[in-house]
């Protein structure tokens, strides 16, 4: 089975993941597309981490992510949240480097290694006719292989008179289709690199489980080697698997986050966008 093949199984897998009915039909295997071919290549980096720590860019020339190995097939990873997405994003190079074209028109973003959250959720928010991407504007349309990006206050590209935010926003790769969690909100399965603890297997709601037996085999596929327990509390600190709930307005569309149990649930001055990785018109016209 070809590397496109087996990251359309996986896309296939994923999206039965959170409608069990659909795992029991017997349809044909998907079309390999680039949005599956990015789910299979971030689950697989993912499902070898040994060892990750969450790490800012350095410098101008730093790498978007450190992979080293450890042995017996496993591997240190080394990213923050855009370095994560980017490394495996130029497995894709023509989605990649159109994003990172767009880089040098976010003010103050010219000279980062590789693009930030905040350039990911300006890009997607501002796609033109033949970009390698498909805007996703609603979440209940939201499927595995496409990039979710939200920017914090002061890093959206508009007036803002406050104090902008430290960090420029989130960013990650979906793994799962929406996982209904009550009116206008949903889980979605993500592996990202934070440094904040997410909602795991153990922690979703039991309603959400009992309503959805494969999510904790889903989630079990990403070894979860990031989360520690200091004090009773849980924290992160690289690269794994997670769930974030999120809120819609009456539209369906993302306007609020959670990242786990407990936590608050952010929007106030907050955008979200979502891409699809995609071939472009005109080159799907030419095939």
């Amino acid at each position: 089975m070809n590397v496109f093949a087996k990251t359309a199984a996986l896309g296939a897998i994923l999206a039965g993941v959170a409608f069990p009915a659909l795992a029991q039909q017997k349809a044909a295997l998907p079309v390999p597309t680039p949005a599956t071919h990015l789910a299979g290549v971030t689950g697989s980096l993912a499902s070898v981490v040994g060892k990750t720590k969450y790490v800012h860019e350095q410098e101008n020339n730093s790498p978007a992510a450190v992979v080293l190995p450890l042995g017996d097939g496993k591997y240190e990873v080394e990213a923050d949240c855009s370095g994560w997405v980017s490394h495996n994003l130029k497995k894709l190079p023509l989605q990649y480097e159109a994003v990172h074209a767009y880089q040098s028109q976010v003010p103050g973003e010219a000279s980062k290694p590789y693009p930030r959250a905040n350039v990911y959720r300006q890009y997607f928010a501002n796609l033109k006719p033949g970009a390698p991407f498909t805007p996703v504007r609603k979440l209940a349309d939201v499927r595995p292989g496409d990039i979710l990006s939200w920017c914090l206050p002061g890093h959206c590209g508009i007036p803002y008179t406050g104090k902008p935010a430290n960090d420029t926003g989130h960013v990650m790769v979906v793994m799962s289709q929406p996982i209904p969690a009550g009116r206008g909100k949903a889980f979605l399965m993500v592996l990202d690199s934070s440094s904040v603890a997410h909602y795991s297997a153990k922690t979703l709601p039991p309603a959400v489980l009992k309503a959805n037996p494969g999510l904790a085999q889903a989630y079990a596929r990403y070894p979860d080697v990031r989360d520690t327990v200091v004090d009773g509390k849980v924290s992160a600190n690289g690269v794994g698997p997670g769930f974030i709930l999120f809120g819609t307005d009456e539209k369906g569309a993302i306007n609020s986050f959670q990242f786990g149990p407990g936590d608050h649930v952010n929007s106030e001055g907050i955008l979200f966008a979502v891409g699809r990785p995609a071939q472009p018109a005109a080159t799907v016209a030419a095939k």
